[in-house]
């Protein structure tokens, strides 16, 4: 019964690496954005260290990211962490180019000095045709830190959203007093060097327009 030439199980064994060599070995991992200069306008994350970015983060605003927020006395932001207006819409994207798979995690805190329902963290998932696949939000709620102790300096909180599938991309937008936000701590799966990236933003922008200009010639030749 337990025969090598088993045609059966010959062609189960060929699946099991080739789903192995598609989908590789992708593990979690943990952005602490300790290395994001002030004013840049994106910040990239390479997990597997081949010198290509796995996780783009971008915002519109012109006057970039800034590295510092609410100070030691926090929970969840241990800066330099990632610091932005919460005046856009969405204030914050990430790009996964090798994709995300299970889970994302990240702590915020809002520039507000009072935790009120008006004020909270949000986050979209989406896949790679652009359908959201999951969305959480959250109050900033003020914490008792140890150390130093007492209350958080500001009202903070930690999102983590499951989702099944694939995500291309998610969107991020914040409410606070004075319109500021810091995340830090981002922990996903992001996939690997044996994971095809996905075109850039910019990338699938051209091809639209190109393929929007096909068409349109062809009409007109018809």
């Amino acid at each position: 019964m337990n025969n090598p030439s088993n045609p059966f199980r010959a062609s189960a064994l060929a699946m099991l690496v080739g789903g192995m060599l598609v989908c590789g070995y992708a593990s979690a991992a943990l952005i602490t954005f300790d290395t994001v200069v002030t004013g840049s306008t994106s910040f990239g994350f390479d997990g597997d260290g081949d010198g290509t970015n796995d996780v783009i983060f971008t915002t519109t605003d012109p006057s970039g990211f800034n590295t510092f927020g609410p100070g030691t006395n926090m929970t969840f932001i241990h800066e330099p962490g990632l610091e932005g207006t919460s005046l856009l819409n969405p204030d914050l994207r990430v790009d996964f180019l090798r994709r995300a798979t299970g889970s994302l995690t990240f702590g915020f805190a809002l520039d507000s000095f009072v935790s009120d329902p008006a004020y909270f963290a949000s986050i979209r998932v989406f896949d790679a045709s652009a359908t959201e696949i999951a969305n959480a939000a959250q109050q900033g709620e003020f914490t008792i830190t140890v150390p130093p102790s007492g209350l958080s300096s500001y009202p903070e909180g930690q999102i983590s959203l499951a989702f099944a599938g694939e995500a291309a991309y998610a969107t991020f937008d914040f409410t606070s007093t004075f319109g500021r936000y810091i995340i830090d701590d981002l922990e996903g799966t992001f996939g690997s060097t044996e994971r095809p990236p996905l075109p850039e933003p910019a990338t699938l922008a051209l091809l639209g327009l190109g393929l929007a200009g096909l068409g349109f010639s062809r009409r007109k030749k018809a």
